[in-house]
């Protein structure tokens, strides 16, 4: 029996991600599945507690609402009822989020270029028990 291609799409929203989303569509395509891990930065933040601020919300309670439609922008953009997003909350450990990924047991990873040159990330990668794919930039960010 075949095993149905599932990728794991690492994703920032305020950066090139859209290379990677592009990837994971394409697996979608042909009939495979998706994960997006979204990686919430510091700007990510600032954007929430402004949003806290701005609805008079808590910022626990913002970041409900907030990671809540991220994730589901995330997984109708990749384009299929079974995509499943998943937020987590720091882009500095690249351990927390190999750990999420490989907890989706994809068939491969594909994460932007800007964070395999990292070295925690570079580690992360080389340890990866699947084939880790590097998106290059997007030609809008470039």
């Amino acid at each position: 029996m075949k095993t149905q291609e599932h990728i794991v799409a690492v994703v920032e929203p305020t950066r090139d991600g859209e290379a990677t989303l592009d990837i994971a569509q394409e697996v979608v395509r042909r009939g495979g599945r998706a994960t997006v891990v979204v990686l919430v930065t510091r700007k990510t933040m600032s954007d929430i507690r402004a949003f806290a601020d701005s609805e008079s919300l808590t910022v626990p309670d913002a970041s409900e609402i907030y990671f809540e439609r991220l994730a589901a922008t995330y997984a109708s953009r990749v384009g299929s009822p079974d995509t499943a997003a998943v937020v987590t909350e720091s882009a500095s450990s690249s351990r927390v989020v190999f750990e999420t990924a490989a907890s989706a047991r994809p068939t491969s990873i594909v994460m932007p270029q800007r964070l395999a040159n990292r070295r925690g990330w570079r580690a992360s990668i080389a340890r990866s028990q699947v084939p880790v794919l590097i998106a290059p930039p997007s030609i809008a960010a470039a």
